[in-house]
């Protein structure tokens, strides 16, 4: 197959539109493209899916909820044609996210802050009176490209008077078997083929207040002037001014204690003011407070004890693909054809994802993973926390990213490894004594040589270990080389946590890297998985 060259004059791109007439789409809702036999041959690599993207909510400054940008809205991406499937992956915002924290330089996530809408990787600095997160932990913050509603007239306008324009977002079909292809994609051997984008079910899981609602703020004076107005002064956890907060009037905040704890009855904004020479911020209030509350907390919006703000906080407002449509010679085509005839083989690289349940306070858990395909090459198991959009604890929360229930939780896991049929990998398990240090980067040796070389077997470079604790992966290499392996009985995983096991419910959820094998005849497609 060729790679697209200069003997394969690029055309310009394509625009596929979403082939149903609705043109706006909300959480839970399907968006699908039909690319055309008649397009002839794209480039998967410089192809991408472009979403205009913008919030329905008029007061809340909000950004997309991880690190992976707009990827966070997107829960399945399916390709077919004609009904047969030719890869399915769910639970795609984790394994952009997995990319993202991994493979990714500090080059190439600041440019996705502008490119996806994932946010600044840039670390704000805390003062010594910051109460959260503790030392190390910091949140970040969102790139102004990433933020989807501005206030008009600077950040103490009403909450009705919001600039809530749909703004657009590229991104890279990282994991899709079609869009992993190292050659053109032969559209005209394939035929037209179906793709099916349904974005996440619950708002809580694609978009965040920004800064992340569950952060208290210090104040540097406690209530005054009858319990109705309060005082923070910087350096801010989450933002540097006024213009950058998320405070704007009519939102609520709740006064809360130092700790984040015994909160008082939530209050309105009335009005917001910044002082030029300090930088001091001044809210009031509709009520009185009253004293000894010395931490405000947005308490509405999408995080932590925050209220869900309703089935309609996200919408996608345009979709299109984005495709870089290339011309072969005559001569390639016509061997396309020939080999159509002889019977023609495609190798997509693509992830299943399996979800399994842990309970809290067992030490020795098994997992069994229902995988049993003929191409493996790697397996990835995220550990997640199974609460819908909410904050882990204070002291478990990494940055706004964790916001959300797609990082995996370390929690505690002193061993784990892998059983095949009847061979256990590796030999003996994989320890994990490093990790239970501290909270900072202290790594297991055993454990980055496990994911490196899983992550190798899959084509993703590692590059980054800034989350190798705080977006925890359990890996296992299946193969190397460009091999591959049959799993014909499945897979079952060991662990073993510390002290009475895990802290919390899990869904451990596997993403099984394999090879779909598409063979392509006039008599139509054939999938051997």
């Amino acid at each position: 197959m060729y790679k697209p060259s200069s003997n394969m004059p690029l055309n310009s791109f394509q625009v596929v539109n979403p082939c149903e007439n609705q043109t706006n789409f909300r959480a839970g809702q399907i968006i699908r493209f039909i690319i055309p036999r008649s397009i002839g041959f794209f480039d998967p690599h410089t192809s991408r899916l472009q979403l205009e993207v913008g919030t329905l909510l008029n007061n809340y400054k909000m950004c997309f909820a991880h690190d992976c940008g707009v990827a966070s809205l997107i829960d399945m991406i399916r390709i077919s044609q004609n009904g047969v499937v030719l890869s399915e992956t769910t639970e795609y915002a984790t394994l952009n996210n997995l990319f993202t924290l991994y493979s990714d330089s500090l080059s190439v996530k600041q440019r996705n802050s502008t490119q996806n809408g994932a946010r600044d990787f840039v670390v704000p600095e805390v003062g010594s009176g910051a109460v959260w997160p503790p030392a190390g932990l910091l949140p970040r913050t969102c790139t102004s490209g990433a933020v989807l509603g501005e206030p008009l007239n600077g950040a103490s306008t009403a909450s009705s008077n919001m600039d809530r324009t749909p703004k657009k977002y590229q991104l890279e079909l990282r994991g899709i078997g079609l869009f992993e292809l190292l050659s053109v994609v032969p559209s005209i051997a394939l035929g037209d083929i179906l793709i099916e984008i349904r974005l996440v079910n619950n708002n809580k899981d694609g978009i965040k207040v920004h800064p992340a609602t569950g952060i208290p703020q210090t104040l540097s004076t406690a209530f005054t002037n009858g319990g109705n107005t309060c005082v923070m002064s910087p350096p801010f956890l989450g933002f540097n001014n006024l213009a950058d907060s998320p405070y704007c009037i009519g939102m609520e905040v709740t006064p809360v204690d130092a700790n984040g704890e015994n909160p008082a009855a939530a209050l309105q904004i009335q009005n917001l003011a910044q002082n030029r020479d300090n930088g001091d911020i001044t809210l009031t209030f509709t009520g009185n407070a009253g004293a000894g509350n010395p931490s405000a907390l947005i308490s509405s919006g999408f995080d932590q004890v925050a209220n869900s703000l309703g089935a309609s906080a996200f919408q996608v407002s345009r979709a299109s693909l984005l495709l870089q449509v290339v011309r072969p010679p005559q001569q390639y085509i016509d061997s396309v054809a020939a080999k159509v005839q002889e019977g023609m083989m495609l190798d997509l690289n693509t992830y299943t994802t399996y979800r399994a349940t842990i309970q809290s306070g067992i030490k020795n858990i098994t997992v069994d993973i229902p995988a049993m395909m003929s191409r493996a090459k790697a397996i990835f198991s995220v550990p997640r926390p199974q609460t819908t959009g909410e904050f882990a604890s204070a002291g478990e929360s990494p940055d706004n990213t964790s916001s959300s229930n797609i990082l995996g939780q370390y929690d505690g896991l002193l061993r784990y490894r892998t059983q095949i049929g009847e061979l256990y990998y590796p030999n003996q398990p994989v320890q994990l004594d490093q990790f239970v240090k501290d909270r900072q980067a202290h790594f297991s040796a055993q454990h980055i040589v496990e994911l490196e070389k899983a992550l190798n077997a899959s084509r993703i470079p590692l590059r980054s270990l800034e989350s190798c604790k705080q977006n925890f992966v359990i890996p296992r290499v299946l193969a190397k080389y460009g091999a591959s392996v049959s799993l014909e009985k499945g897979v079952r995983l060991y662990l073993e946590y510390n002290g009475a096991g895990a802290t919390a419910p899990l869904d451990v959820v596997t993403f099984v890297n394999h090879i779909n094998r598409v063979m392509i005849t006039p008599a139509g497609l054939e999938v051997l998985s």
